[in-house]
């Protein structure tokens, strides 16, 4: 792979995977919208192509080998339970996949998310969960763009993860407000956390990313992931043990939320076979990566 373009660019893993990309020769482009306030966290020479989500069905550009879409509206917080957004979401990737194949790029990789094994337990539940919008346009996109790229006759890989940490993380997330909560002396709160989760450096997610852009694939699905997952409560005691403070974690003073994990989803060794992949970076250094951003003053 010399060349990728890549949406979401400026984003929380655009940003890492544009520098992963840059740091392994490989021509950038990255396309961002008109007002995002991130573009200084890119490498100076990456290429910016103005263009956000409702303009890929008339993007153009330089042929580039892979195209990596990880835009996303609403991806965490309030815009997860918009179901218009969510829906304009699947119509995005499909124009994005469209206009991989108008520039002549030969692979399309897209970023999938493991809450998408939750839709089974989201189509019979009677009630309604904040994310199950977000959820469900995930896995629509998955399988839309899964048969029209066997009809366009272009690689598709759908990349899969769970719980990214690092610089640049969203507010939104959980181990975001768990550190600022820990640093600042302000317990944070949670259900049981007895969950099977898999907390993954954003650098690890990145270098993940470019191996399945570049190599020889066996399939079109891949977990990326630590290799090393936890329960969520050993991931917060780690955390708090890591960060060396005194705040109290208040695990159990919230309700369950019924939904349910598998370890069996976080299952790297398709990629570590196909690509050699295994994680670099490890979570007590994204803790900290985390923490020395918070602390930097940096607007989350």
């Amino acid at each position: 792979m010399k060349s990728a373009i890549v949406t979401g660019a400026t984003g929380f893993i655009g940003t890492h995977l544009c520098g992963e990309l840059k740091r392994n020769n490989i021509r950038v482009t990255g396309l961002a919208r008109h007002d995002s306030l991130n573009t200084g966290r890119l490498e100076k020479d990456i290429d910016i192509v103005w263009c956000g989500m409702d303009g890929y069905d008339s993007f153009s550009g330089a042929p580039a080998d892979t195209f990596y879409h990880l835009a996303w509206d609403g991806a965490t917080g309030a815009g997860r339970d918009d179901e218009e957004l969510q829906a304009k979401n699947i119509a995005r990737t499909v124009a994005a996949l469209k206009a991989a194949k108008r520039v002549g790029c030969r692979r399309f990789v897209a970023l999938g998310t493991v809450y998408e094994n939750l839709v089974p337990q989201v189509v019979l539940e009677s009630g309604h969960r904040k994310a199950d919008f977000y959820l469900l346009s995930k896995q629509s996109s998955h399988y839309m763009c899964l048969k029209l790229a066997r009809k366009l006759d272009i690689e598709f890989v759908w990349a899969t993860i769970f719980q990214p940490i690092g610089r640049y993380i969203k507010r939104e997330q959980v181990m975001t407000y768990t550190i600022n909560g820990l640093l600042k002396g302000e317990p944070p709160e949670f259900g049981p956390a007895m969950e099977p989760y898999d907390i993954t450096a954003v650098e690890d997610i990145a270098y993940g990313l470019r191996l399945l852009g570049e190599s020889a694939l066996t399939k079109q699905e891949y977990y990326i992931g630590s290799g090393s997952p936890m329960l969520m409560k050993e991931y917060l005691e780690r955390t708090k043990e890591v960060l060396s403070v005194d705040t109290e974690l208040k695990i159990g003073c919230r309700p369950d939320d019924g939904l349910r994990f598998s370890f069996d989803w976080y299952d790297i060794s398709a990629i570590q076979k196909d690509t050699g992949y295994s994680a670099r970076v490890g979570f007590d250094q994204a803790v900290l990566n985390v923490a020395e951003w918070v602390r930097s003053g940096e607007k989350i």
